[in-house]
């Protein structure tokens, strides 16, 4: 039995030694090693490698809706007193197209209002001075002097040095495409007209004035698609005085927006009509703006007196290297016309006690938000 005790208490001994020495090889491994320090500026993971490197730029693209010079606007001998409550706003935006509805064919053909316009020249120069950079003249007043009202009315374009689209003097006026490059992209602009009232085109003479035909719309689109960034449709549709766009522009701005069309700006109603945005089955966004109500006008009925700048960003981003070009961030600033001498065009928010509707009624209607 002594023996058996003397050989366990050997055996036990020999197993602390070793234990012992374990613990303090660790123990010294551990002394030697620096000692981990939490860097307290840091607030992310410690040892992630990732870094952006993210860069915009952007641009304002615009469209204001009807320039339409019923009486006694059409007897101004300048416009720039009527816009100057909303001239800085109009010179700040980088591309801004509007709807000239009535056609300058007043130096020629004696001037005058509804039913058939003949406006003054001077409302071109006048605009491009207020800062519009491009007009759109397909509409149902394009041809109220017929042929020889709008050949005049584009060459005073043409004398104004202001870039026009949706009506053409010539075959190869038309086959000209509207490309206009801007610091992020390019953008390709077309126009349609559903009609023309009472006034038929001319045999052969197509060109003048391009009218709504759904077939030929998506081929154009597609075909200009190939050369530009965006593509800019400008359309004359709809229900005169009707809030609400009908069946057939949402069917017919799908039709659109599949074709390509990154922006479709309507007009006609003459009054405001919401804001949608169409996703195509890839994704695609088409921004459709049903109708932009009267810019300038003597219109009488109601809700003729509001409209408004129709505003999208292009933005250009540079995301560690690789540049993306996108539309983003739709808005629309409400402007209402006040009689008065002058007829002006003001914010809606600085005159909503005189017109009787808010800034915020508008948002609500074209947005669904206040």
């Amino acid at each position: 039995m002594i023996g058996m005790e003397v050989v366990f208490i050997k055996a036990f001994a020999s197993f602390l030694v070793a234990a012992i020495s374990v613990m303090l090889y660790f123990n010294l491994q551990v002394e030697e090693e620096e000692p981990t320090l939490f860097n307290e500026e840091f607030h992310g993971k410690q040892f992630s490698t990732f870094y952006m490197n993210y860069e915009e730029e952007k641009i304002e693209i615009a469209m204001i809706g009807d320039v339409l010079l019923h009486l006694p606007l059409y007897n101004y001998t300048s416009f720039i007193p009527s816009f100057s409550p909303v001239q800085e706003e109009l010179e700040s935006i980088d591309l801004l197209i509007a709807n000239q509805e009535s056609i300058p064919s007043g130096r020629i053909i004696k001037v005058s209002g509804y039913p058939n316009f003949s406006s003054p020249p001077h409302i071109i120069k006048d605009l491009k001075d207020l800062g519009v950079d491009i007009l759109s003249i397909a509409n149902n007043h394009t041809l109220d002097q017929g042929e020889k009202g709008l050949l005049e009315a584009i060459q005073q374009m043409e004398k104004a040095e202001i870039p026009y689209f949706g009506a053409y003097k010539s075959v190869e006026d038309k086959q000209v495409d509207r490309i206009f490059q801007v610091d992020n992209g390019s953008l390709g602009l077309l126009g349609y007209t559903y009609g023309t009232n009472a006034h038929e085109t001319p045999v052969g003479k197509d060109y003048l004035v391009n009218r709504i035909d759904e077939t030929r719309i998506v081929k154009e689109i597609k075909d200009l698609k190939t050369k530009v960034d965006f593509v800019v449709v400008s359309i004359h549709w709809g229900t005169e005085y009707n809030l609400e766009a009908n069946d057939t522009q949402k069917q017919l701005a799908r039709s659109i927006a599949d074709a390509g069309a990154d922006i479709i700006y309507g007009h006609h109603p003459h009054v405001i009509q919401p804001y949608e945005l169409i996703l195509s089955e890839s994704g695609r966004r088409t921004h459709v703006f049903y109708s932009l109500g009267n810019f300038f006008s003597g219109q009488k009925d109601e809700y003729t007196n509001i409209g408004g700048i129709a505003k999208i960003e292009l933005l250009k981003k540079n995301i560690n290297g690789e540049q993306v070009v996108t539309l983003e961030n739709p808005s629309f600033l409400p402007t209402a016309v006040v009689k008065g001498e002058p007829y002006t065009v003001n914010f809606l928010k600085d005159v909503e006690s005189e017109i009787g509707k808010t800034d915020a009624w508008v948002q609500q209607h074209m947005f669904g938000v206040e």
